[in-house]
């Protein structure tokens, strides 16, 4: 018997018990929201907005789990500095991670990092 099941609980989280708790923190000015993003939800938990490139970077990261500047540039038509500016506005605030271990920095977003 695990630890938890001994004192009367369980670790099975459901995607609406997360959903519920977030929502409970609302009155309490917390910052944390649930934002849709294309076809996923995410909670952020500062309370800032996201602008229409980070938007666009977070629903394109869907598709394979992860960007880099030359497929933004690429599929987006961005030129340089504003496809740098918007991953560096997401890696400042936690919103993807960078692996340098490629041959071009890739920018992960850490719910796709989870279900590898």
């Amino acid at each position: 018997m695990r630890q938890d099941e001994i004192i009367g609980g369980t670790s099975d989280v459901s995607e609406d018990d997360i959903l519920r708790a977030v929502q409970s923190l609302t009155p309490l000015g917390s910052g944390f929201t649930i934002v849709e993003l294309g076809r996923r939800q995410m909670i952020r938990s500062v309370p800032k907005e996201l602008n229409t490139d980070q938007s666009t970077v977070l629903e394109a990261i869907q598709v394979l789990g992860f960007v880099t500047h030359s497929m933004l540039r690429l599929n987006l038509g961005w030129d340089r500095a504003r496809a740098q500016t918007v991953l560096d506005d997401l890696l400042s605030d936690s919103l993807v991670w960078v692996d340098s271990q490629a041959d071009e920095k890739e920018y992960w977003t850490p719910t796709f990092v989870n279900k590898l």
